[in-house]
C-alpha cells in the first residue's frame, strides 16, 4: 500500500495520540509494498488500540471511498468486535464530525467509506462473499485455521488492498505462527511488541504485569511476553529437542530395543479423552486419543488389550482416578482368552524412582530424587525430557549417547499427529510444592490458559517410565484389591 507525501506528514502529525513504538511499522505497512501486516506480541501491548486509531487516521486521510472489513473468530453482538475500539479511537483522534457510527457499521461522512464487521465461527460464508475489501483487520489472529485462512485470504483480490493480523501467540503449532511469523511470507511485514514498549500503561497496570511475573514467570512470559506455548524457557520439554527426536534411531544408526510398552492414559472427567502410545522395540511408532467417558473405562481396557496382544506389549497405564481398575478388566480379558498381557501401574502420584539417588546421574552433588521431585509424574516428565535434550544434542550436535537414553518417534507416525503429541509435550511446565518440583496442574492448564488436558503425552510418559522391577508386586496388589 504505497503513500504519498502529503500521507507521510499526515502520518507523523498525530504520531503523539498513538504508540511512537510502531511509527516506523505502521509507515512500511502503509507507504511501502506490503500486501500483509502482522502485529503479534503479549497482552498490554497496544495492539488493537493503534490498529485501531491508524484505520480510523487512515480512512480520514486518502479521501477515497473504503471498506475495511473488521473479523474476529466470534462475535454474539456488535460489542465483541472492533467496533468499540474504532468508536474511542475516533473521538481520541477528535474526528466524531468526520464519522457516522452506527449501530453495526461506522461510515465516513465525506467519502462513504466504511467499516463492517463479521465473526468467523457463524459468517465464514458471508464474509468469503464480501467484495470490494481494501483492508482486512482480523483481530485474535492466532485462532485462524489453514481452511479459514484459504476462505478469508481471497477476499482480498484489489490491487493495493491489505490484511492486518493481530494476535497474541498461543501454542508454537498454530497456522498463523507457523506461516506468518516462523515463515514469513512475501511482502509481509511482521513486528512484535509487548507491554515494555507501550507508553500509556497505567502505573496500576504495570504493578499487576510485575506480580504476575514475580508469582508466575512461566504464564508471564506466555501472558505478557507473547512467547507461544511449547518454546518458553521454563517449559519441560523444548520444540526443537523433541523435532530431532524424529527417527533419531535411523539419524544416529543406533539399534534400540527393549519390551514394547503401550502407554495408556484412561479418561477421567468431563473433556478428557483416553489416550494410548506405542512404544515398540524402542521406538515410538503410534500414539492416539479418542472421546470418552469413565463409564467406557471396561470397553476402552479391551481396547488397549487388544492392541498390547497383538504388540506382545505390556500395558503402562495411569493409576490415579479410574485408572485403577485397569488392571483387573485386562487380567479378566486375560484369563477369559487364556492369554497373558502384562501390565504395569504407573502411578503418577506415587513416589518417586530410586529415592535415594542423585536426581543427575552425571552429577553425584545434584539434590536426591525424594529432594528433588514431588511425585513421580514429575520425575517421569524430567526423565523423558532429559532423554529429548540428549538425543537433540547427539543429532545436531554429534554427541555421544548411549541407547538407552536415545528418544525415538517414527516419521510414520505422520505430521499432523506428531505435531499434536509435540504439542502436549511443550505445553506444561515446571512448579513448586513444599520446595519440590512437579509438572503444573492439569487444571491450572485449563483455567489460566484455556489449554486442554495433555492425554497423549501422559501416555507418552508411562510408557517411557516403566519400572519394571516393581510391576508383579504392584500387578499383583490390584488383583487383590480388585476381587
Amino acid at each position: 500500500m504505497a503513500g504519498s507525501a502529503a500521507q507521510r506528514k499526515e502520518l507523523d502529525a498525530t504520531t503523539h495520540l498513538t504508540n511512537p513504538a510502531l511509527h516506523e511499522f505502521w509507515e512500511e505497512v502503509f507507504l511501502g509494498q506490503a500486501d500483509i501486516a502482522v502485529l503479534h506480541g503479549g497482552r498490554s501491548s497496544s495492539k488493537t488500540r493503534d490498529t485501531a486509531c491508524q484505520l480510523v487516521r487512515l480512512v480520514d486521510h486518502v479521501g477515497v471511498r473504503m471498506r475495511v472489513l473488521c473479523i474476529r473468530r466470534f462475535q454474539n453482538r456488535i460489542q465483541d468486535s472492533v467496533y468499540t475500539e474504532l468508536k474511542w479511537a475516533i473521538a481520541h483522534l477528535r474526528l466524531e464530525a468526520a464519522y457516522d457510527v452506527q449501530k453495526t457499521t461506522i461510515i465516513h461522512r465525506r467519502t462513504g467509506a466504511e467499516f463492517i464487521f463479521y465473526g468467523i465461527e457463524r459468517n465464514l460464508e458471508d464474509i468469503k462473499g464480501t467484495s470490494d475489501v481494501d483492508i482486512l483487520w482480523v483481530e485474535e489472529a492466532e485462532k485462524l485455521t489453514e481452511d479459514q485462512w484459504t476462505v478469508i485470504g481471497p477476499t482480498i483480490r484489489k490491487e493495493d488492498s491489505l490484511a492486518i493480523l493481530l494476535f497474541n501467540p498461543k501454542l508454537v503449532t498454530d497456522y498463523v505462527w507457523k506461516n506468518f511469523v516462523i515463515n514469513v511470507p512475501p511482502h509481509c511485514v511482521v513486528r512484535k511488541i509487548d507491554y515494555t514498549e507501550n507508553p500509556f500503561l497505567s502505573a496500576r497496570a504495570l504493578r499487576d504485569i510485575a506480580a504476575m511475573r514475580e508469582r508466575n514467570p512461566e504464564k508471564f512470559e506466555h501472558v505478557y511476553g507473547g512467547v507461544p506455548l511449547g518454546d518458553g524457557e521454563l517449559s519441560i520439554f523444548k520444540r526443537r529437542w523433541l523435532e530431532a527426536c524424529i527417527d533419531a534411531h535411523d539419524v544416529l544408526k543406533i539399534d534400540l530395543t527393549g519390551r514394547n510398552i503401550i502407554g495408556f492414559d484412561p479418561a477421567d472427567d468431563g473433556e478428557d479423552k483416553s489416550a494410548t502410545a506405542d512404544k515398540i522395540d524402542g521406538v515410538f511408532t503410534d500414539a492416539e486419543d479418542w472421546s470418552s467417558d469413565k463409564d467406557q473405562l471396561v470397553q476402552n481396557a479391551k481396547r488397549v488389550w487388544a492392541k498390547a496382544k497383538s504388540a506382545v506389549a505390556t500395558v503402562s497405564y495411569d493409576t490415579i482416578g479410574v485408572g485403577a481398575f485397569v488392571g483387573g478388566y485386562i487380567d479378566e480379558q486375560n484369563q477369559q482368552n487364556g492369554s497373558n498381557v502384562e501390565h504395569f501401574a504407573f502411578h503418577a502420584g506415587g513416589g518417586v524412582m530410586d529415592p535415594d539417588k542423585p536426581s543427575d546421574a552425571l552429577n553425584d552433588n545434584s539434590p536426591l530424587n525424594k529432594n528433588e521431585y514431588l511425585n513421580l509424574k514429575a520425575q517421569s516428565w524430567a526423565n523423558t525430557a532429559r532423554k529429548a535434550m540428549l538425543t537433540f544434542n547427539a543429532v545436531t550436535r554429534g554427541q555421544s549417547i548411549k541407547p538407552e537414553d536415545v528418544l525415538s518417534f517414527s516419521s510414520a507416525m505422520g505430521a499432523e499427529k506428531l505435531d499434536a503429541l509435540f504439542t502436549e509435550l511443550c505445553v506444561p511446565w515446571w512448579v513448586e510444592t513444599e520446595g519440590k518440583k512437579r509438572v503444573v496442574p492439569k487444571l491450572k492448564l485449563k483455567k489460566d490458559l484455556g489449554v486442554k488436558s495433555h492425554n497423549l503425552a501422559d501416555a507418552v510418559i508411562a510408557a517411557d517410565n516403566v519400572n519394571i522391577e516393581a510391576g508383579p508386586s504392584v500387578a499383583m496388589f490390584l488383583r487383590k484389591k480388585n476381587r
